[in-house]
This record gives C-alpha cells, structure tokens and sequence, in this order.
C-alpha cells in the first residue's frame, strides 16, 4: 500500500486594504436643504482662494448642478458642481471636503458623481481651473490650457470687473468615454414604430 504525502493547502492572502467608503457614504444629487451646508463647505475654499465664492443664492439657482457626498447620519461633508457652456461642454467645480473629512476619498467620489451627471446630460468633453493638479491628474484629467475656453475667460472677466478677485489656476481637461444618448434616442424611437406599423397598413391593404 502506497501511502500519500500530505501536501499542505496554500495559505490565500487576505485583501488588507478596507472596504470601499461607498459603504458608508452616499453620493446623490444635491437638495434645496443642502444650500447651507454646501455654501460652508465653498466659502471656507474661496476664503483662502482656492474656489471662487459662490452665496447662498448663487448656490439656490444652480442646486441642480451639485452632486453631495453624505455619511450615515445624512451630513454633508463634500460637494462638486457642474455648470454647462454648450451642450458637449462643461466645466467641474465648487470641489470642496470637510476639514474633519479630508483624506478619506470624498472628494474623489464627488468629482465622480459630477462626471455622472455630465454622462447623463450628454456632455462630451470636461474642464476644471484647479490648483490640485495631482488630484485631478489622478482622476484621468490631462493639463490643458484656459484660453481653449473662451466662455470662461469671459466669466472671469465678469468676476475681476465685480471685484472679485480671480486666482490663477491650472486648467485640466477630460474627454468622456461614455455618454448616455437614450434621452436623445427616446423621441425618435415612437415615430420610427409608427411609420412600420403605417407601412405594414398600406401594404395589407
């Protein structure tokens, strides 16, 4: 009788890195309720001119713009805006963490629910004026130059006349590989389904 040699299992490598903070955070379109708290969040940036400031009217009009990062109590600790210049283009801001929330990939997953909601609208091509050039670097952004935008060197000619004062940041940009064109494609659909069933009519007949 042969005996068999008791060869040990290999031992799996558990993951050490922790579980996504998805787990513990939500990103969701923005609410009249969340004005306060975004405008916090912004004016504590625009305050050292790293954002533009944005008041708490500014913020009220354009709510439908802003994406807000949440926790398990519904706190809003990060915000990103998205503000159109043309059907194909748009320009990411207003990217702001809370001070107790930093280093945590917040503002990572704002950035990303801003960029799905572009998706949604049809937006080709995306922008951002930022001084984090590594953060936006790490999110697929290639370094491009302000003066391909027209619109917005108008709006900070806008802001300077205001007396606002504009710092100078770099400019990044990010082409989308995914758009959502069922939107566009819905209305088309009910004509094209009506014009066969005509058709098969006349041909019946």
């Amino acid at each position: 009788m042969h005996k068999v040699a008791h060869v040990p299992a290999p031992r799996i490598r558990r993951p050490t890195t922790r579980s996504h903070l998805s787990a513990t955070h939500v990103v969701r379109p923005a609410r009249a309720g969340d004005v306060a708290a975004i405008h916090a969040l912004v004016r504590r940036y625009a305050s050292k001119g790293a954002l533009l400031p944005r008041t708490p009217t500014d913020i009220r009009k354009a709510i439908d713009d802003f994406v807000v990062v949440v926790d398990g109590n519904r706190r809003v600790l990060a915000c990103a805006a998205l503000s159109c210049y043309s059907e194909s283009l748009a320009e990411i801001g207003s990217v702001a963490v809370a001070k107790s929330a930093q280093g945590k990939g917040l503002g990572t997953m704002a950035v990303r629910g801003t960029e799905a909601q572009a998706r949604e609208r049809g937006i080709i091509e995306l922008f951002a004026m930022t001084s984090a050039e590594q953060f936006f670097e790490s999110l697929g952004y290639e370094r491009s130059s302000v003066e391909q935008y027209p619109d917005k060197l108008a709006r900070y000619e806008q802001l300077r006349a205001a007396g606002v004062d504009v710092v100078e940041r770099s400019c990044y940009r990010k082409v989308l590989t995914w758009i959502d064109r069922s939107r566009d494609q819905a209305p088309t659909a009910q004509p094209q389904r009506q014009q066969r069933r005509r058709a098969a009519k006349q041909t019946s007949a």
